[in-house]
């Protein structure tokens, strides 16, 4: 694939000023009908050939990571990491489709792009996923992060979709360690009458899901006969500089979406809890939750 360096485009805006306002307030907000349906049907195509591709995996890649049972008969993959590397739809979607101006309506001005993936819940055992926040595992000088998630098919409450935990961002971050080894969840600082709150974020294909960097958010396991299948991109606006090593490395990370590159960092003030070394390879989370579930 012949992927190209192009000037960010111009920043048009999209959202309404209530929703920014609901964004600032509730830490999420869920765009209907935002995204092409030609474009969406692309992104399904260019999935379903990847998955296809996968079958011939017999180990885990720097782009697949594989579920247990996992065949050329019957694949089972559970992440797809980099796809704006693997078909150009996936690049247009981050950088060129109305998901950039979101981003920056969401940041506040300018805004590059971080990382991608596309996450499967697998039917009848897709796996939870424990409550976290995003910024903790990959620390940047401040905190105005976003991710935009794409369904590809319908997200439901019956097939694991996103969780988020209104207000959640307003309480800054939260340990994702626990007994001394890092669980990639905040489940520990977690209470009864805050997980109560928790809303279940069901969305269409078209709709766009947003949520900041550190509202908290997971999802429950796949308990039903349909997979759920979601683009994720990463954003983080133009002065936030990570200090660690990326989770998921792109040849377009910290490529501008909108606007212009940062001259400065800004940096907001506190003391970081540093998830471990990723830069030998990361995986996923399911891969995570799997292995610390053998260790412990």
């Amino acid at each position: 694939m012949d992927q190209q360096k192009v000037t960010a485009r111009e920043h048009s805006p999209v959202l309404s000023e209530s929703q920014l306002a609901a964004y600032r307030d509730r830490g999420f907000i869920t765009i209907r009908n935002i995204l092409d349906q030609d474009l969406v049907a692309r992104l399904r195509e260019a999935t379903q050939r990847l998955w296809d591709e996968s079958a011939s995996v017999a180990e885990k890649t720097r782009y697949y990571d594989i579920a247990p049972g996992h065949s050329q008969s019957a694949p089972r993959l559970r992440r797809i990491s980099s796809p704006t590397e693997l078909d150009d739809v996936f690049w247009e979607t981050a950088f060129v489709s109305p998901l950039g101006d979101i981003a920056a309506d969401l940041v506040g001005g300018a805004v590059k792009f971080y990382h991608s993936k596309i996450n499967f819940k697998l039917p009848r055992g897709g796996a939870e996923i424990g409550w976290h926040q995003d910024w903790p595992v990959f620390p940047h000088t401040n905190t105005n992060l976003v991710a935009l998630s794409v369904p590809l098919n319908p997200s439901r409450a019956g097939n694991g979709c996103l969780k988020t935990i209104p207000g959640s961002h307003k309480q800054g971050a939260l340990s994702h360690w626990s007994e001394g080894k890092y669980a990639l969840n905040c489940n520990a600082c977690m209470t009864e009458e805050t997980v109560a709150l928790a809303e279940f974020d069901e969305a269409d294909p078209g709709d766009v899901l947003a949520h900041h960097g550190l509202v908290v958010h997971g999802s429950e396991a796949n308990l039903s006969d349909e997979i759920r299948t979601t683009l994720i991109v990463q954003y983080a606006a133009a002065d936030a500089f990570a200090y660690t090593a990326p989770v998921i490395d792109s040849i377009h990370r910290n490529d501008m979406v909108r606007g212009e590159a940062a001259t400065h960092a800004r940096v907001e003030a506190g003391v970081i809890e540093l998830p471990p070394d990723f830069s030998q390879g990361y995986g996923s989370i399911f891969s995570h939750q799997e292995g610390a579930a053998k260790a412990s």
